[in-house]
């Protein structure tokens, strides 16, 4: 589950729901247990006032000083008879379920359903000390709510009897909280509307976010796209608002960044090729003159030397020429380990006179790629070469292609000196380099490629213990990827 929930966690339409959502689910439970509250505890108070009225009622009618002269064995006679009919009859007329009448010591004098024999101890009093303690000084009160017979909430209401201005004795009145189970009913009612309540805000919210986050999503892209370098991408404005005038403003800069892209590129290549025409005819030259000094050891020292350094310039233009090129990638399904290998001719010479070693590691499993031949293979030349200068005499550099999970890894790694980690972070700029011959291109040049095939590449390295290039290409092309 979090798995599935951690991508949408930053989501904006999920900062916006949860910044809508709670507080107004926060303000309905409130209000709805406020209201709730209220109404019960003035129906509370309502039928406590009710219980007090039939007790005053009883004290008034039964509150006779022979009443509370009956002794324990009276049950048969007429006065207990009378004393009971009428607290029965006033139980009928006022629908309570119980009256009765006990002295001071709690002891039950007389009660409508006969509950209790005359001087029996009424034990459920002992719950109301606090409050029968006001009541013995003349006041009325009533009990808090207790759970009674049939699971129902009870309340009691006491009033004090009187005789000659003394509290003699207490009548009580339990009274059944029948209005607490409509009231049970509303809350139900009402926590199923704020449901609903809450459902159609949800609803509401859902759409209101999404309708500001997806043209936002879609600049997103859209802008990734533009740092991808795919400046043929155009926008699509769908509103006039704030988003609309962010989406106009990002297809201006696009477009500005894809002329100046275009003009670099342009100029890039008229340099190169501007250059390349008199490299030629200099080439062409120096090898008439070795033909003509060829008994000439000095002069021929010179012209091996003119004619390296002629070579460097070459590269220099075509790293040029391939840094300004836009090219569409060719995919062809190779066999990795014959293609790594061709590499490996390639660059023998490079590493015989560096006397450094090349290892080569394809993993068993990996029996086909999908990728650009040309392309890759101009990467992998350019991360050799680095990787071979930057190597001293006896160690080695290990080219090594694997798969994890969903991509294709590449690694080149070596024993040099590593990179100073200020420089780390410009290694891939284009034109920096901190070699006194170097372009500055190679790894622009292989970043370019990794991230035409939809990949990411990654620099390890720490100064005098090696330095890893790691390629990470996502596996396409294949049956089952």
């Amino acid at each position: 589950m979090k798995r599935w929930i951690a991508p949408y966690r930053n989501r904006l339409w999920i900062k916006l729901l949860r910044a809508y959502l709670v507080p107004v689910a926060l303000v309905e439970a409130g209000m709805g247990f406020l209201a709730y509250r209220g109404s019960r505890l003035t129906m509370e108070e309502q039928l406590g006032e009710s219980l007090v009225s039939v007790a005053r009622v009883a004290a008034s009618s039964v509150g006779r000083p022979w009443a509370l002269r009956l002794e324990p064995g009276d049950e048969q006679s007429r006065t207990y008879g009378n004393l009971k009919l009428k607290l029965a009859e006033l139980k009928a007329s006022s629908r309570v379920e119980a009256i009765y009448l006990f002295d001071l010591d709690g002891k039950a004098v007389v009660d409508s359903d006969g509950s209790w024999a005359i001087g029996e101890q009424i034990v459920k009093l002992a719950a109301d000390r606090a409050e029968l303690a006001d009541v013995f000084q003349g006041q009325s009160r009533t009990s808090t709510l207790f759970l009674g017979k049939g699971g129902r909430y009870y309340k009691t209401g006491f009033a004090p009897v009187f005789v000659e201005q003394q509290v003699v004795a207490v009548v009580g009145v339990d009274g059944s909280a029948r209005f607490f189970e409509p009231l049970a009913s509303l809350g139900r009612t009402f926590a199923w509307v704020s449901a609903v309540a809450l459902s159609l805000v949800l609803l509401v919210t859902l759409l209101v976010s999404r309708g500001i986050t997806r043209p936002v999503a879609r600049l997103a892209d859209g802008a990734r796209a533009i740092g991808r370098g795919e400046f043929d991408r155009e926008m699509v404005v769908e509103t006039a608002d704030e988003i609309g005038l962010l989406a106009r403003t990002l297809n201006d800069m696009r477009r500005s960044i894809q002329l100046r892209d275009q003009n670099l590129q342009m100029m890039l290549s008229g340099i190169a090729h501007e250059v390349r025409n008199p490299l030629t005819g200099m080439t062409l030259f120096v090898g008439l003159l070795k033909e003509e000094l060829g008994q000439n050891p000095t002069a021929l020292g010179h012209l091996e030397r003119i004619d390296k350094e002629l070579s460097s310039l070459g590269q220099v233009v075509n790293d040029f020429l391939d840094f300004a090129r836009k090219k569409p990638l060719d995919l062809e399904v190779l066999n990795p380990e014959a293609e790594l290998m061709q590499i490996r001719g390639l660059t023998l010479f490079d590493f015989g006179q560096a006397n450094v070693a090349l290892c080569i590691e394809v993993a068993p499993t990996l029996e086909k790629v999908v990728w650009d031949r040309e392309k890759m293979r101009r990467l992998i030349l350019n991360l050799l070469r680095n990787a071979v200068q930057a190597s001293a005499p006896g160690t080695r550099v290990t080219l090594a292609l694997g798969q994890q999970g969903s991509e294709w890894v590449l690694s080149v790694t070596d024993e040099g000196s590593g990179i100073e980690r200020a420089d780390q972070e410009k290694v891939f700029e284009p034109f920096f380099t901190t070699r006194q011959q170097g372009t500055g291109l190679g790894l622009s040049l292989v970043r370019k490629i990794v991230e035409a095939h939809a990949g990411r590449i990654l620099l390890s390295s720490e100064p005098g213990k090696g330095t890893v290039f790691s390629i990470h290409l996502p596996i396409r092309g294949l049956a089952g990827s």
